[in-house]
């Protein structure tokens, strides 16, 4: 297989922040009085005129980014990866709980997955324990999943996900989850470190994690595979300073797709717009990510871990500034986009 397919399943930061009633009323509003100035034929149908908003119309404007918190899916080389594990971690696993059984029945197997965390956030972990597969009994379905977390987490990524799982803050205890359902191993990264995965043409998957600027130790990751590419940065900032660090040029060295953190306007990093300065967030702005993509050369440009509180046209503002900045093709990550990279 010498393509890969790259499906966001959350793509917000900090909490989940899904549209308000009026949100949904006010995009509701802009497509009625968007269709009334369409010329359309007397004669055409409802399907016809919704593909003519959808032509015509803003993505920001009839649709929106989503609400769940960072996770994507990677099937890349025979491989299933995935990044994060926030809220988006619950509608994949649901994806995920049919094809363990499809896999089963056909080829006697349940799924194997490799799990890469970039750190230990709330926004990054709490999906877990409503990811479906996570439940399924190994006499019923054998599926094995490979976690990877940094070394120097203050305490193991196996311990954090416990005790998020422990009683009163959660109904099933994630040590019984261990003894009867999914199989699970716990894996230590740093920064430079390199990990190989089979694939069924005889080569490998390489990935590499380095170390990312943001509170406690934070990994970014790159995937490559038959010169297929996708570095994964999310929750990184400048500090200030718009000088690009070595190592995160190289891991998004000429990628066919970099997904980023870019969460703030520079006016919100600098603390001239929208409340406090912030700096030592670890949340990175258009510009310095821009000056990133400069040096790199991806092909194209994801900006993720969207604020909570950015509307749509916020997050498609800020995505239209970093392509001006650079003059790469960039977009705003939304839940649901799959993308097939040859």
């Amino acid at each position: 297989m010498d393509h890969a397919e790259l499906t966001f399943w959350g793509v917000r930061g900090s909490v989940p922040s899904p549209l308000t009633g009026d949100d949904v009323f006010q995009k509701v509003v802009t497509g009625v009085l968007a269709g009334r100035q369409l010329e359309l034929a007397e004669n055409c149908s409802d399907q016809d005129v919704a593909d003519a908003l959808r032509k015509h119309m803003p993505f920001e404007q009839y649709a929106t980014y989503g609400g769940n918190t960072s996770c994507v899916e990677l099937r890349i080389g025979g491989n299933l990866i995935i990044f994060d594990m926030g809220t988006g971690m619950r509608p994949l696993g649901s994806k995920l709980l049919t094809e363990s059984f499809a896999s089963k029945a056909q080829t006697g197997k349940g799924l194997r997955g490799t799990i890469l965390q970039s750190h230990m956030h709330w926004d990054h972990i709490q999906g877990l324990p409503f990811f479906k597969p996570l439940y399924l009994p190994r006499a019923i379905v054998a599926n094995h999943f490979d976690f990877f977390g940094g070394q120097s987490w203050q305490t193991t990524l196996e311990d954090v996900l416990q005790n998020q799982m422990e009683a009163p803050t959660f109904p099933v205890n994630f040590a019984a989850i261990k003894e009867v359902a999914l199989s699970m191993s716990f894996n230590g990264v740093f920064d430079g470190w390199q990990h190989r995965i089979p694939a069924p043409d005889g080569s490998s998957v390489l990935i590499t994690a380095r170390i990312l600027d943001h509170p406690q130790e934070t990994f970014g990751y790159r995937v490559e595979y038959n010169g297929i590419v996708v570095a994964y940065t999310t929750d990184h900032e400048p500090r200030g300073h718009d000088i690009v660090p070595e190592r995160l040029c190289k891991l998004v060295q000429d990628a066919n797709v970099w997904i980023t953190d870019c969460q703030y306007s520079h006016a919100q990093y600098c603390g001239r717009e929208d409340g406090p300065e912030r700096l030592g967030w670890g949340h990175s702005y258009p510009e310095y990510i821009a000056s990133v993509a400069r040096a790199a050369k991806p092909d194209k440009i994801f900006t993720f871990h969207h604020d909570p509180d950015a509307d749509d046209q916020r997050i498609a503002m800020l995505a239209r500034t970093v392509q001006n900045q650079c003059g790469i093709a960039t977009y705003g990550a939304y839940e649901g986009l799959t993308l097939t990279l040859n």
